[in-house]
């Protein structure tokens, strides 16, 4: 059965989305003003990577990798929000410089993406149809974002150390680059799997 080009576009927009995020990291790095060229370049790219995600958690009920239900659809539903959230966040950084809604955008957006992710990928683990490092992809995408918050963002915060937490954040798009390409390379076996009751 051929794969329907739209279908094989939710992951190359993953994947897209990934290689955006992984790229904002030497700007993150780039030490200067919050209003200077280089961190409007890394909110825009940012945002950009968040709308293109969005084609992750579509991709992994489009190609059932998870059982269709209401925590499936919740799981789903709640990443894209997130996602929707953060590059609002990050939209609100550029045109509204000092307002407050992108710091609670963003953070809140981040949150949500992890929390739906966590959701997909543990349904992907029960559903068995991708096997191997592939059926861990979409779980390890949700935890990532809670590990670093939890074991190194938050005691250096305590401490009052000095992380540089956006480019921590940047490397999350190495396990979303993961995922695209497990949906990408999936796809024919995917393709062919009927849904239930179909």
């Amino acid at each position: 059965m051929s794969v329907s080009p739209r279908l094989r576009l939710l992951g190359l927009l993953c994947l897209l989305g990934g290689i955006l995020q992984l790229s904002d990291t030497p700007l993150d790095l780039w030490w200067s003003a919050p209003t200077s060229p280089v961190h409007a370049a890394a909110r825009l790219i940012w945002a950009i990577a968040n709308f293109a995600l969005i084609g992750g958690p579509i991709g992994i009920i489009a190609y059932r990798f998870v059982s269709p239900g209401w925590l499936t659809i919740a799981g789903a539903g709640v990443s894209i929000a997130g996602m929707l959230s953060q590059a609002s966040g990050m939209i609100s950084y550029l045109v509204f410089p000092n307002s407050s809604a992108g710091q609670i955008l963003t953070p809140s957006g981040g949150i949500l993406i992890a929390l739906g992710m966590v959701v997909l990928g543990s349904a992907a683990l029960l559903r068995k149809k991708l096997s191997g490092w592939q059926a861990w992809t979409p779980l390890l995408v949700g935890l990532y974002f809670i590990v670093q918050l939890a074991f190194i963002q938050i005691p250096f915060f305590l401490s009052k150390g000095h992380l540089i937490f956006a480019p921590l954040v940047d490397l999350w798009g190495f396990f979303w680059i993961l995922l695209g390409v497990v949906i990408v390379w999936s796809e024919s076996v995917s393709a062919r799997v009927p849904l239930a009751g179909a």
